[in-house]
């Protein structure tokens, strides 16, 4: 018996309707369910990828976050340190970081050698990373650079709408 794939993350927020917003309106999560705050357990929200997902959901929220993170690349305790979502093509993405741009969430944009990748802050500056994988035969392990993300390189070596990973079919 092994695990196969990852079915979720909960997420702790402090505000359940700027995380809400973020969620559904910026990433385009839908959002598929709600349960209601009970005696000591406060609200959550649950989210999974509209029309995509097999999952229940893909995400959750909770409102129970009273600590700040630290800024973007300071230390932090132990814990997450991002969550990944997986788009189908490299316009996908690339609307997915004027998106996110607009929403004044976008920290980078960077290519590295399994997938391209835009990274993000929610309302609670946790970060985020919206991928797109590159062809698995393009995959290395033995150099794994980053460098910046230059879309129209991207579509001219692989094409706008080559689509990968889970939109292609492919095993997550």
């Amino acid at each position: 018996m092994s695990i196969r794939r990852v079915n979720h993350v909960v997420l702790s927020v402090s505000d359940l309707e700027a995380s809400t917003v973020f969620y559904r309106d910026v990433l385009g999560l839908e959002l598929v369910s709600t349960l209601a705050a009970q005696d000591n357990w406060k609200e959550m929200r649950f989210f999974r990828a509209a029309g995509e997902s097999s999952n229940h959901h893909d995400i959750a929220i909770i409102a129970n976050a009273t600590l700040p993170l630290p800024g973007w690349g300071q230390p932090s305790g132990p814990g997450m340190f991002h969550v990944a979502f997986e788009v189908g093509t490299i316009t996908e993405l690339e609307n997915m970081g004027q998106r996110l741009k607009e929403a004044g969430a976008l920290i980078d944009c960077v290519h590295q050698p399994m997938h391209l990748s835009v990274y993000a802050r929610d309302p609670d500056g946790l970060a985020l990373e919206i991928v797109w994988r590159t062809p698995n035969a393009d995959w290395t392990y033995a150099d794994l650079w980053r460098s910046p993300l230059d879309f129209q390189a991207a579509k001219q070596r692989w094409g706008a709408t080559l689509a990968t990973g889970s939109a292609a079919g492919e095993a997550t």
